[in-house]
């Protein structure tokens, strides 16, 4: 049975097709047609297409049919609301030329579940081939307020005032070369691409990453960190290139240290050299002021990782300009789901803005045990871990003398209820950096969409507040949730052309 699918104000004319066997080996698409829908019966066959194409609510429009089977004495056409039991208030006048044939003279006269039905008869029998209309998309204007939030994109971005490298090309090309160097790890094996893939969405695909040991979280992609406020699961940095320094420092991780890592750099002709392009002098006698200034080469590198542009984002655009046929290329699965992310579910009350976050944390009501008798405190700790730590922006190495973006680090407050909190991920490219949450205990994004439906609300360490609920989704809301997460990956391939690093960085 095949669907036409309402977009907005009119029905696409792109139709997905639900078909009980594969028709169009045995009645092959019209000569000169293009688009339309092959419904398959027991006697016969029928490609069908409307024009003007996508049909508009409201207005006449007429069906052109071409069928397949035993010769046809009679055909009628007519819509159907099997949802309201009514039918169209005009009686369409159909020309047949043998198997081929016009309906002229139909409308629907508002938005919602229709059928089209082809009544078929002939010396062999009767049939009807029913299309079905999806349900209607006429988006309410509180929930386009919402959409239109998740963009535009790209957005626009300015170099990091704390990083006096950022956005440099040099620096960028010397932070390339320190993320692929597996020296900066006490092992000599294990470098920052060992858990940030870049063939992998910049993670690893396991849901607890392994450095040099395993760690207690899983590894995030590095797709847009620049637009962030705070880094790592727990917050615990507040800079870009403060997190970098965290798993030099992770025994776990990498464990170089500042004094390992300022000596690599001294000692290594093309390293040293590299430090003093994107620097501007050779790296000095002060270990802990060449680290950080590592960490902030590493920085200018990932700000260059911005997500490309999505399906959602071309109906996102669509819907801001009323464009109906921009809109109407976007699936009707990943329109119900958008419906359901920011109305019922309430998905967007976290993963909120163009970049799907608010850049805050949460508790999503996932175990934080990490192995039996530990657990990971979240948010809780990583505050506590920021204002022990002497890479801040109130710190000084920061180097924007007026420390205009530290309010964020002077202000934030501790609770109890920071416990158990991780950082609300950005869902732009989500569909390729499973598994998901912070210890990767969910495989799919099905998984995470059967998660919040059966929801454990007692699991939440919120301090009264009630943002997360039990959704109670069926399983087609949440696959229909699914199919709209998957639009917010990029177009084509992954914006990956730089990421060997090929040439020597001086020569």
């Amino acid at each position: 049975m095949a669907r036409w699918r309402l977009g907005g104000p009119v029905l696409a004319a792109a139709l997905a097709l639900v078909l009980a066997a594969d028709p169009a080996a045995a009645c092959p698409r019209p000569q000169g047609w293009t688009g339309g829908a092959n419904i398959a019966g027991e006697l016969w066959t029928a490609w069908w297409r409307p024009e003007p194409a996508p049909i508009p609510v409201g207005a006449h429009f007429s069906v052109r049919f071409h069928l397949c089977g035993p010769p046809v004495g009679r055909v009628g056409v007519r819509g159907w609301m099997p949802d309201h039991r009514h039918g169209m208030n005009y009686r369409p006048a159909v020309t047949l030329d043998g198997l081929s044939g016009t309906a002229e003279g139909l409308l629907f006269h508002m938005p919602g579940r229709w059928q089209l039905i082809l009544d078929v008869r002939g010396a062999s029998g009767r049939e009807k081939l029913t299309g079905e209309t999806a349900p209607a998309f006429d988006f309410t204007a509180r929930e386009k307020r919402r959409i239109l939030r998740h963009g535009p994109w790209p957005l626009a971005s300015k170099p990091d005032p704390s990083n006096r490298v950022s956005g440099k090309p040099a620096a960028i090309g010397f932070g390339r070369a320190l993320f692929f160097d597996p020296r900066l790890s006490l092992s000599g094996a294990v470098s920052c691409a060992t858990c940030h893939q870049p063939d992998r969405a910049w993670t690893d695909g396991l849901p607890r990453s392994r450095g040099q040991r395993i760690v207690d979280r899983n590894a995030p992609s590095l797709f847009n960190l620049r637009f962030n406020r705070w880094f790592g699961w727990d917050g615990a940095q507040d800079t870009l290139w403060a997190q970098n320094l965290r798993p030099l420092l992770d025994r776990r991780e990498m464990g170089v240290g500042p004094g390992g890592a300022a000596r690599l750099v001294r000692s290594d002709r093309q390293l040293s050299c590299g430090y003093r392009r994107a620097f501007g002098a050779a790296p000095g006698a002060d270990d802990e002021r060449v680290f950080v200034d590592l960490g902030k080469a590493l920085a200018a590198f990932l700000e260059t990782r911005v997500t490309g542009r999505t399906p959602f984002d071309d109906f996102r655009d669509a819907l801001a300009r009323g464009d109906a046929t921009g809109m109407a290329r976007y699936p009707a699965a990943a329109r119900r789901g958008l419906r359901l992310f920011v109305g019922r579910g309430n998905c967007s009350f976290c993963h909120f803005g163009p970049a799907f976050t608010n850049g805050e944390f949460a508790d999503a009501g996932v175990p934080h045990f990490v192995e039996p008798g530990r657990v990971d405190p979240g948010r809780h700790g990583g505050i506590r871990e920021l204002r022990r730590s002497p890479y801040t922006l109130l710190g000084r190495f920061n180097d924007d003398a007026e420390r205009s973006t530290a309010a964020r680090t002077r202000y934030v407050r501790l609770r109890q209820s920071n416990f158990g909190e991780f950082r609300v991920p950005g869902l732009r490219n989500v569909a390729l950096t499973a598994p998901y949450m912070h210890a990767g205990s969910l495989e799919t994004l099905a998984g995470v969409a059967l998660h919040y439906s059966t929801l454990d609300e007692e699991r939440l360490h919120a301090g009264g507040e009630r943002i997360l609920r039990r959704l109670d989704l069926s399983a087609r809301e949440r696959a229909d949730l699914v199919a709209f997460l998957e639009t917010l990956t990029e177009k084509g391939p992954l914006h990956e052309s730089a990421m060997k690093t090929g040439n020597a960085l001086c020569r």
